[in-house]
């Protein structure tokens, strides 16, 4: 068979592993159980005993990006099996996958790793023209070769194989400095892309992990408000009504509302925390009935001013600082104090409270707070480089 039909039958998104590409998009169930669901339990954990969310996270991150470069190896190892002259003909399936009509975040990210490029070095280097694409191949694909030769003259010929054994099967490929640069210098690109992304979608990500586990722990199930019929003891993520958006809706008994908003924001972000204290009014409806309603306010870190704290006196809120050891515990009181709530977190004793929230938490399904929720609403580096030709 010719190499260039072939080729044409061969996009890199089919030598990119299927169950990888769950780390790139889709679901944010099927997201977190590959990351690894116990990894995420670490995190909350992590975050409900004050720790910082962006230092709990980095661990997923370096998780995420080591399974992300094996799945590169094996796009690689599958594109010299399958593909003619594959090292040659990539920067040619880049750009025909990035020129597609149809195509997602992943698809793109994947082309653009194989030219050594990101999102933002699409904006900055090619200043998102899209004339300007071949012309940066031609070079990077010189770059490659002239390297390929520089490498080979300093360190020597690179005579390589790669390789997957499973069971009987021994198959590998041959693999010199021109592939190896390719290889990793996509990874490289790749590298760069999940940090960049990865503290927009897992601040989004853990909002929800962290609120939904906090509400479970204190003894409230997570319902669809939507089909709900209990008014007690029940709680839904991400309700919307009218204009008004909150993170989380509590019902405590019938007429006890909270409405909760959670933000990982810090003390140079203040301005936020106050415009999440006047988003909501104090009266929702619920089953066609008025019910008043009280907002909490989850946030990292405070100003040392006093001007956010006035303001929600002034509205009846209440903000509680997720940087405070073990915050559950005081949430516990605030609504015992304001709705009678009572939870053994409350009066339990602050040596105690650890192991008690790492035992809790293991019972939590935390992954079912992410059902329904894609990964591409909370990804910042989106497809805009390029249009379909």
């Amino acid at each position: 068979m010719p190499s260039h039909e072939r080729v044409n039958k061969v996009s890199l998104d089919d030598l990119f592993p299927a169950n990888s590409r769950l780390l790139l998009t889709g679901g944010g169930r099927d997201f977190l159980e590959r990351l690894g669901v116990d990894a995420a339990r670490q995190v909350i954990l992590g975050v409900l005993s004050g720790e910082n969310v962006r230092q709990q996270t980095e661990p997923l991150t370096r998780r995420r990006i080591a399974q992300l470069s094996g799945a590169m190896i094996a796009l690689y190892k599958a594109g010299l099996e399958q593909v003619d002259q594959f090292g040659e003909r990539l920067p040619e399936m880049a750009l025909e996958q990035l020129t597609a009509r149809k195509r997602d975040n992943a698809s793109t990210w994947i082309a653009n790793w194989a030219i050594g490029l990101t999102g933002k070095s699409v904006q900055n280097v090619l200043r998102s023209d899209v004339a300007a694409r071949e012309s940066y191949v031609a070079d990077f694909d010189a770059a490659i070769r002239e390297s390929a030769r520089n490498c080979a003259e300093e360190f020597g010929y690179l005579d390589a194989t790669l390789g997957f054994v499973r069971g009987q099967d021994g198959a590998s490929v041959k693999f010199g400095w021109e592939d190896m640069l390719r290889l990793t210098t996509a990874i490289g690109s790749m590298t760069l892309t999940i940090r960049g992304s990865d503290k927009s979608m897992y601040g989004k990500l853990f909002e929800r992990l962290v609120l939904g586990s906090v509400l479970t722990i204190l003894g409230f199930d997570r319902v669809d408000h939507r089909s709900n019929t209990r008014v007690e003891r029940v709680f839904w993520l991400s309700d919307a009504r009218e204009t008004r958006e909150a993170d989380a809706t509590l019902l405590i008994s019938p007429g006890k509302v909270v409405r909760f908003d959670i933000g990982f924001i810090g003390p140079g972000n203040s301005e936020i925390s106050k415009d999440k204290l006047s988003r909501f009014a104090r009266e929702i409806e619920i089953d066609s009935r008025p019910h008043s309603s009280k907002t909490i306010v989850l946030v990292d870190r405070l100003p040392a001013t006093l001007r956010t704290t006035t303001l929600a006196d002034q509205i009846d809120a209440e903000i509680l600082q997720m940087s405070m050891k073990y915050w559950p515990k005081e949430l516990a009181n605030r609504l015992e104090a304001r709705y009678g709530y009572r939870h053994e977190l409350s009066s339990m004793p602050e040596h105690e409270v650890a192991s008690y929230l790492e035992s809790k938490l293991k019972t939590v399904a935390v992954q079912d707070f992410l059902a329904g929720v894609s990964l591409n609403q909370y990804v910042r580096e989106a497809p805009s480089a390029y249009s379909a030709e």
